[in-house]
């Protein structure tokens, strides 16, 4: 029965080992495997957020080994029946070649509307993110799907419309310029809940697909000085006429010359918009490469909760600002100005007083900047000093092995501790053994010139490094160390003697590896202790065969 009990025990202990290594194994495959992701944008490269959200989005998943496949549906010019049939014929055969994809990337109304209607069938367990989804019930409605999450594209309505009252007060009219296109369809229902939440708002709705582009240049021309345009979307006019989101702007910004163009989104500031504060697809894409670094790191999509919050900056053009008597100093904080003016020289000629006033300010700042670097040059060498010993510390031998290194100059290392440095602190407490270091430290300094230099690494263990070396320079460095330790020590327990014991290693005589002297030496010291200590050991007198 007990050697029953005995095999039993034995089997178990193996298949744990078994297991444990199969685990092992499997972890560090994970860590190295390249993931795949299917990124489908719902536009392409013509559309000016498109690169925006791709570089962000490759910013937020970098450190991690992935093979990302872009696909571009072109919804901005190729939206209909035929056009999806051939998109979709498209992602099903390249889905069901590869068919391990490990995450599904969806920007925008329209790829996200694609993979919602197919998931089902083209990838039901893969997991889901999007961004740049202009409508946030179709947001949030996708954020609950199993195994997806996203950021929505939340424009900062009220704080542009705050912006509208404080820098264009007369000018009481709302001009909402958006396409019938997915995405203008879901600005234009996201500007309507605000506009519900503000009846005093006088406003209306301009949608380029319902007309020509004659009867879109009417329109635009009749706007008067009372007017604001708020320029959401305009993809396509009523002709089936595409239109890029420069051509566009220039298109309004000509035609109605003299009213404020606000845009809510940062793709293209400038062809005549005046600005605002904008969605940010730069930074929408970057919060989703982090959400998808996090997902293939093994964080369920459905923890990670809908991004729902505004992810803006300010921006503006400067001939803009100009034609419309806007200063700097009008606009929110944190700002961006584009082509803004190089006005430095002017400010200063024209604010004598004031110049002065900085010419001071900067002196002051010379002091400070002066000040700050002797504290910073204090925190260096704090950094680099043993704090019990004074001396320098491991950081600082390793600078110094590594320039040594570089320099690809010849040097030699002493590895050396204090014998039974346990049974001190054991014996007499660990102040005395505090005393113990101080003592050997200040005796090893007092070695110290311009051709060797000691360091403590922690603890009893100290390290010397030696430039131009030789077998009789190491001999007798290691020789003077044993005498200057020879000496009894005092502390506050009396008397103590002891001893030390000492590696040393030389390259290029040792090793053709200037990173494994310290191996080497490390060695001989060890060859000591084994030999009794109290003494020293050359690696290259050591029997290495």
């Amino acid at each position: 029965m007990r050697y029953f009990r005995q095999c039993f025990l034995i089997s178990y202990i193996v298949f744990l080992l078994f297991v444990a290594s199969a685990l092992t194994v499997s972890a560090e495959d994970d860590l190295e495997r390249q993931f795949r992701i299917l990124f489908i944008s719902s536009y392409g490269f013509s559309n000016d957020a498109v690169p925006q959200q791709l570089e962000g989005f490759e910013k937020g998943i970098e450190g991690v080994n992935v093979d990302i496949s872009y696909e571009f549906m072109d919804a901005d010019k190729y939206y209909g029946g035929l056009d999806i049939q051939n998109f979709d014929k498209f992602i099903r055969y390249k889905i069901f070649s590869i068919r391990n994809y490990d995450l599904i990337v969806v920007a925008d109304d329209p790829a996200l509307r694609y993979a919602i209607n197919n998931r089902s069938e083209l990838f039901p367990d893969t997991p889901l993110v999007f961004l740049g989804v202009n409508n946030m019930t179709e947001a949030v409605t996708a954020a609950a799907m199993r195994n997806a999450t996203g950021i929505s594209e939340s424009l900062d309505f009220e704080g542009n419309y705050a912006l509208m009252k404080k820098l264009f007060p007369t000018r009481n009219r709302i001009n909402v310029i958006v396409d019938s296109s997915v995405a203008g369809q879901g600005d234009y229902v996201e500007f309507m809940k605000f506009r519900d939440n503000h009846p005093e708002i006088s406003s209306r709705v301009i949608n380029t697909s319902y007309y020509t582009a004659n009867g879109i240049k009417e329109v635009l021309g009749n706007l008067g000085k009372d007017d604001i345009i708020l320029f959401l979307d305009f993809s396509i006019d009523g002709q089936k006429r595409a239109y890029s989101l420069q051509h566009a702007s220039d298109f309004i910004s000509n035609y109605a010359p003299n009213v404020p163009i606000f845009r809510l989104t940062s793709a293209n500031i400038e062809h005549g918009v005046f600005g605002g504060i904008s969605y940010s697809y730069y930074e929408a894409g970057r919060i989703a490469g982090d959400v998808a670094k996090r997902i293939l790191s093994g964080v369920p999509a459905n923890s990670i909760p809908l991004v729902s919050s505004r992810v803006t900056t300010p921006f503006f053009e400067q001939s803009r600002m100009d034609r419309f008597g806007i200063g700097y100093k009008e606009l929110p904080k944190e700002s961006v100005v584009i082509n803004e003016h190089d006005n430095f020289a002017k400010f200063y000629r024209e604010n004598t007083l004031l110049s002065n006033l900085v010419i001071v300010i900067i002196v002051l700042m010379i002091i400070i900047i002066l000040l700050l670097n002797r504290v910073n040059s204090q925190s260096r060498k704090t950094i680099r000093t043993d704090f019990l010993t004074q001396m320098p510390n491991r950081k600082s031998m390793m600078e110094n092995i590594n320039q040594a290194i570089l320099a690809n100059q010849e040097f030699g290392l002493i590895m050396l501790d204090v014998d039974y440095f346990k049974d001190i602190n054991d014996t007499y407490g660990h102040k005395v053994g505090d005393e113990i270091i101080v003592g050997v430290a200040e005796r090893l300094k007092k070695l110290s010139d311009k051709r060797v230099v000691f360091a403590r690494l922690g603890g009893d263990e100290f390290c010397g490094i030696f430039t131009s070396p030789s077998k009789e320079m190491a001999k007798k460095i290691c020789t003077d160390i044993l005498k200057s330790t020879k000496a009894p020590f005092k502390t506050s327990e009396g008397e103590i003697t002891l001893t030390v014991s000492i590696g040393c290693a030389i390259y290029p005589l040792d090793t053709t590896d200037p990173n494994k002297l310290m191996e080497c030496a490390d060695s001989a010291l060890y060859v000591t202790k084994e030999n009794g200590r109290n003494g020293y050991t050359l690696y290259s007198s050591m029997n290495k065969t």
